[in-house]
């Protein structure tokens, strides 16, 4: 096999790039077969074509014309994806802090590095990987069945089991895998310089898998919430009725010592005074009985949470809660409140 020769570029243009060292690319080693009455005509004008876009997106990175360069050298990518042209599309991206972008080509430039071919080049590579790597997240993306599409914030980045890693700038994004009908998201936040590992569960095909980290005894809410709202009434109706009742003994007492101990048995104070003297005490009567009961519904509406979440359940029950498990209808009132439903 016969090959062009390279064409080393080196950046030295100051400012132009994001990394530490000075990194160099070579130009893509495009290859010809021996002359022969075989040659693939389209293959050598091919390469004729993947050559001028290279040299012509390097002109372009060289005169500062970044976002051309990434265009023209993407368009080579398209072509053919080969090591040097990924090295060169990398530092492009570098230049315009596209460090996701940049991360990936790096790391694909690393995985099919040709042996033998400069050691300089290769370290250089290495280098600015590191260094862009320091700009971004890693994830390293799991999917629990095969062929399913993988897309981090709506870009497909593969299909699993992805190869390697995926970049993304620093945040919050949304990982996601599609196979068939089912799907499965996660939203999750990643820092610049770290790796992460990701699993993603779509289940048993057909079944829907529960989301990661959830328990499949999925209990409901809605006992809890009447629980709570039961024990949060009793504790208000505690208070309301034994403040009522003081306020009635202290309006009992002042018309005691009004009337007197024996002011209504021998008549000397009016029928009117005598009522609402019988009138207090029956009310304080009341309104404490109504503290009590009140006190006792809120203890049973706080001490019914717990129970509820953390009494065993086995798989039959779980499974035909919500259709033939044991349901009790009725209502609770305190006062002018009341709550009903089914339990």
């Amino acid at each position: 096999m016969n090959c062009f020769p390279s064409l080393r570029i080196i950046c030295s243009h100051a400012g132009k790039m994001a990394v530490a060292a000075v990194i160099a690319f070579v130009v893509p080693s495009i290859c010809r077969a021996d002359p022969s009455p075989t040659t693939n005509v389209a293959a050598a004008d091919e390469n004729t074509r993947l050559q001028a876009l290279f040299r012509k997106g390097v002109t372009a990175f060289e005169a500062g014309k970044d976002d051309e360069a990434v265009k023209i050298l993407s368009e080579a990518w398209a072509i053919r994806q080969t090591y040097d042209i990924a090295g060169a599309l990398a530092q492009t991206e570098i230049s315009l802090k596209r460090y996701p972008d940049a991360a990936e080509h790096l790391d694909f430039g690393l995985k099919h590095f040709v042996p033998g071919d400069s050691e300089q080049t290769l370290q250089q590579m290495r280098t600015a990987f590191t260094e862009v790597k320091t700009h971004v997240a890693a994830l390293k993306i799991s999917v629990d069945r095969a062929g399913a599409e993988v897309h981090v914030d709506a870009r497909t980045i593969g299909v699993s089991p992805l190869p390697g890693s995926a970049f993304v700038d620093p945040g919050v994004h949304t990982l996601e895998a599609r196979l068939g009908g089912d799907k499965v998201s996660q939203v999750l936040s990643f820092e610049a310089g770290h790796e992460y590992p990701v699993s993603l569960r779509l289940g048993v095909a057909g079944v829907s898998a529960p989301p990661s980290g959830a328990s499949t005894d999925d209990r409901s809410l809605v006992p809890v919430i009447i629980g709570g709202t039961v024990a949060v009434l009793g504790a208000v109706g505690l208070v309301a009725f034994d403040l009522a009742a003081s306020s009635d003994t202290d309006h009992a007492a002042a018309l005691q010592a009004k009337n007197g101990d024996s002011g209504c048995l021998v008549g000397t104070v009016t029928a009117s005074d005598c009522a609402a003297q019988r009138d207090a005490l029956k009310s304080h009567d009341s309104n404490r009985n109504l503290a009590v009961a009140s006190a006792i519904v809120g203890a049973v509406g706080l001490v019914s949470i717990p129970v509820y979440w953390f009494w065993p359940r086995d798989e039959a029950t779980t499974s035909t809660s919500g259709a033939s498990a044991f349901r009790l209808r009725g209502s609770l009132g305190i006062g002018s409140v009341s709550i009903s439903g089914d339990f």
